[in-house]
């Protein structure tokens, strides 16, 4: 529609007698629409309107100003209820209001922008201690002790949040200890052992009664998922083995394992299972000294798993890692769902298809006994075990080879000459020169330092070696307790700092580039960088990013990024009841849904797709109990039941990060939703807009227990009083919208199974614009990519330099967002342009 000549003439004489190019019109605009309801002495939303300098170099003034702006951007003010600006206003103030925020910024100098000195957080010690000792990422975790970390808005990278204290330090002083003996202080010889289990498979105590009464110990059957509630028949454990595996290694588990009853004529409501998935048999390790081993542990790993399709006894081999004291545990990994409950149910519902003689049995306790020794109940049974090992572990060896082959060359006159002797003893009995042991120490230093090591370091750490070995230490003994001393060292623990000429130099960039895409010690394409000088050109940081993006370890950072930016961290902090949502355990969801997220973020940042597909893709990545919960089963092959794929989403509801069931329970309490919880994820996660903490004297929302009223007759009760709806007004419509999924991410239409209460997800934006429900409001989301992209990159930057993002960053984040906005924010592209920004490489 175009507008006519004397249409033009009347608004360009409007725009004249306001003003509406004059330098102070933003000041007037404020002044008319804003200041009344944000005075000093009555700031509505916290926010002081009133006292606001705009030529201020203030970084508290910047910050209001930028928030003042969103919220014009967004339509969120002026509230609704009083008078609204014509939008030719509204969109001049905001543009002379940004080339004010624009000027305050060019004008700052900032006074903290640098990162605070830190210290590795407990995910990125791992990593590093694994990248230099041989320790593989299973069971042993030399970080079990340590305290939680504290996060700063999510984020567990911000040095100003990660304390040190005394404790911290014992606990770096013990997991030193554990991890280099764990690594290295065990035999490598140890002979290779074969246990055969053929008999005596004793189950747990609830089941031992019917499986002496049904096979005499014979068999060790499976019946219950891993994670069943109150299980029975979860953990399959061997005989024989109560102090697990003599010695840390790779060992071969061989399974003679038999699907039994797939075909059972039980109903699904006294057996609860995906009866047209194969059977799965898994291998999950049990640690012997916390006892327990038929229920779930603290760390259990799936191992290995494969299908079991036959009713005969088939052989199945696994290569799995097992820590000394481990053992393996088979379990039935899509099991049945609470077998403690289908004895009962069916001799209620299918006694007649029990033997005569059983069927008027009563009492939990025989009639487990008849239905495991006549009835239909699908398990899996194994009839014998054969656990071989420890193997040759190449990778073990390798990695014990890269420290300590100067002892093993040292020795190999003394092993050739006794041939009965072990590497352990004779790697004992070596001795180095001066000159070797230095070299040893000074390598170990470079890796573990991140950069060379200073010579003086270096003397300083091999005057520790001839210490130790003065006090009677053997010369490799006395090696690892110099390995573990630099393990303690700050230049292990920190982070490096910048130079005396006050810039990182390349050392100091690749640790950050590595730790920010791999949370890992840089690998040796970027050491090599660094060496050579070349990460202070912006193009080589491009490069390397583009190439780590591509690699395995973009999955880490993926996953770590996606805890800070999602809050996925928070997933599983409110687990759902498992009455009312058993699904969610019986396939162990809440694993599925951080997978499924991380995978579709990883998909699009390295498609570099626009940020907006962040929210309207109507693809994702789903195993098969995503599929079932998301009501598209047939999407998942019940033969590649557990394998994730990528799928189109056949119901609009469904699609980007709002259908997302690890956003919809992260952001729910695990009984019940609220539209304020979910609000609130919305405007801080995705828009990066939060709202100010309520007022002390704000009553809380109780929940009406009676369901006499619905959470949106409540919310519209609670935003009566002036002091809430301010903030609701924002908060509640996104809520809304997202009412129509249960707290797992279910879809639903009604709050109660009878269909009473009916979910009403329509709402009014602050902006006064209306929508039906989160199809319509995905596309106000989506219409707001600035702001997504803006928040996308803030996390960026906060998460890779350690610190808080401050006002005068935000002029460096703006070029970025302004360089991509015409492509609508490729992703890949966002993460490239600020590795190459100068605030990458700032100190």
């Amino acid at each position: 529609m175009h507008r006519s000549a004397s249409a033009d003439e009347t608004v360009s004489a409007q725009d004249e007698k306001i003003g509406i190019h004059d330098a102070g019109f933003a000041k007037r605009f404020l002044e008319t629409y804003c200041i009344d309801c944000h005075t000093p002495a009555d700031p509505a939303g916290d926010r002081d309107l009133e006292s606001l300098n705009l030529v201020s170099e203030s970084m508290d003034d910047q910050i209001l100003l930028r928030d003042v702006i969103d919220q014009l951007t967004l339509g969120a003010m002026p509230p609704d209820d009083v008078e609204s600006p014509p939008m030719r206003q509204r969109l001049a103030a905001i543009e002379q209001l940004r080339q004010m925020l624009r000027d305050m910024q060019l004008r700052t100098q900032s006074t903290a922008g640098q990162a605070v000195l830190r210290r590795l957080n407990r995910r990125e010690y791992r990593n590093t201690l694994r990248s230099l000792l041989p320790i593989p990422g299973t069971t042993f975790d030399p970080t079990e002790n340590f305290p939680a970390e504290n996060v700063d808005h999510q984020i567990d990278t911000i040095g100003a949040a990660l304390v040190t204290s005394g404790y911290l330090l014992d606990r770096y002083l013990e997991a030193a200890n554990r991890a280099v003996d764990f690594a290295f202080d065990q035999p490598q010889d140890l002979a290779t052992r074969t246990w055969v289990f053929e008999d005596g498979f004793d189950q747990q105590t609830e089941l031992r009664a019917a499986h002496k009464a049904a096979f005499e110990f014979r068999y060790l059957c499976l019946y219950d998922h891993p994670l069943a509630d109150k299980p029975e028949g979860a953990y399959g454990t061997v005989p024989g083995l109560p102090d697990g595996v003599p010695a840390t290694g790779t060992y071969e588990v061989t399974v003679w394992a038999a699907a039994k009853h797939r075909d059972s004529r039980y109903g699904p409501s006294v057996v609860r299972l995906d009866r047209e998935e194969p059977f799965r048999l898994g291998i999950r390790p049990g640690e012997t000294r916390r006892g327990g081993l038929d229920h779930a542990q603290p760390v259990q790993p799936l191992l290995a798993q494969t299908q079991v399709t036959s009713d005969d006894f088939q052989a199945y081999t696994f290569k799995v890692h097992l820590d000394q004291g481990w053992v393996p545990r088979m379990t039935f990994e899509n099991g049945i769902d609470g077998v403690r409950q289908s004895f009962g149910r069916v001799f209620k519902k299918h006694r007649e298809l029990l033997p005569q003689s059983v069927r008027q049995t009563s009492g939990i306790f025989r009639q487990r006994i008849a239905v495991i020794e006549h009835g239909e109940l699908p398990h899996i049974r194994i009839d014998k075990v054969v656990i071989r090992g420890p193997l040759d572990d190449s990778a073990r060896s390798a990695a014990r080879k890269r420290w300590l082959q100067p002892f093993a060359a040292k020795s190999s006159d003394a092993k050739s000459s006794d041939a009965k002797s072990s590497d352990s003893d004779s790697l004992h009995a070596a001795s180095l020169d001066p000159v070797a042991a230095a070299d040893v120490i000074a390598k170990f230093a470079d890796a573990a330092f991140r950069r060379p090591a200073n010579p003086d370091t270096v003397a300083r750490y091999t005057g520790f070696f001839e210490a130790r070995k003065s006090l009677g230490r053997t010369e490799p003994q006395a090696m690892l307790d110099t390995f573990k001393a630099i393990l303690c060292s700050p230049d292990f623990l920190y982070f490096s700092t910048a130079s005396p000429e006050g810039r990182l130099d390349d050392y100091a960039i690749a640790e950050r580039l590595a730790y920010f895409l791999s949370s890992a010690p840089p690998d040796a394409e970027l050491s090599a960088a660094a060496a050579a000088k070349h990460l202070n050109q912006p193009a080589q940081r491009r490069q390397h990013t583009e190439r780590l993006l591509k690699e395995s370890s973009a999955e880490t950072f993926v996953s770590d990024f996606c805890d800070a930016w999602l809050n996925l961290r928070a997933l599983g902090s409110m687990p759902p009841d498992p009455n009312d949502f058993r699904e969610y355990y019986a396939g162990d969801l809440e694993s599925d849904m951080r997978t499924e997220t991380r995978l579709f973020v990883l998909d699009l940042i390295r498609r570099d797709r626009p940020i907006g597909e962040l929210i309207s893709s109507r693809s994702s990545f789903l195993n098969r109990d995503l599929a079932k919960l998301y009501g598209q089963s047939e999407s998942v092959p019940p033969e590649t039941a557990e394998r994730f794929q990528k799928v189109s989403l056949k119901h609009r509801h469904r699609a980007g990060l709002l259908g997302h069931a690890s956003i919809l329970t992260v952001s729910a309490n695990g009984v019940e939703t609220s539209p304020v919880t979910r609000g609130v994820w919305v405007l801080e996660n995705l828009l990066g807009t939060p709202t100010p903490a309520p007022p002390d004297e704000v009553p809380a929302i109780e929940p009406d227990t009676r369901g006499a009223k619905t959470i949106r007759q409540q919310l519209e009760k609670h935003r009566q009083l002036a002091t809430c709806n301010a903030c609701h007004r924002k908060i509640d419509p996104p809520g809304f919208a997202l009412e129509c999924f249960d707290p797992v991410g279910r879809f639903r239409t009604h709050y109660d199974k009878k269909r009473r209460k009916a979910i009403d997800t329509s709402g009014t934006l602050p902006s006064g614009e209306a929508f039906g429900d989160v199809v319509d409001f995905r596309e106000f989301l989506i219409d707001q990519e600035r702001f997504l992209a803006r928040h996308f990159c803030e996390t960026l930057a906060a998460y890779a330099l350690g610190r808080r993002i401050e006002a005068a960053d935000h002029a460096t984040l703006d070029r970025i967002l302004d360089s991509e906005s015409d492509k609508g924010y490729p992703l890949q592209s966002l993460l490239l342009r600020w590795v190459e920004s100068e605030m990458f490489v700032a100190p």
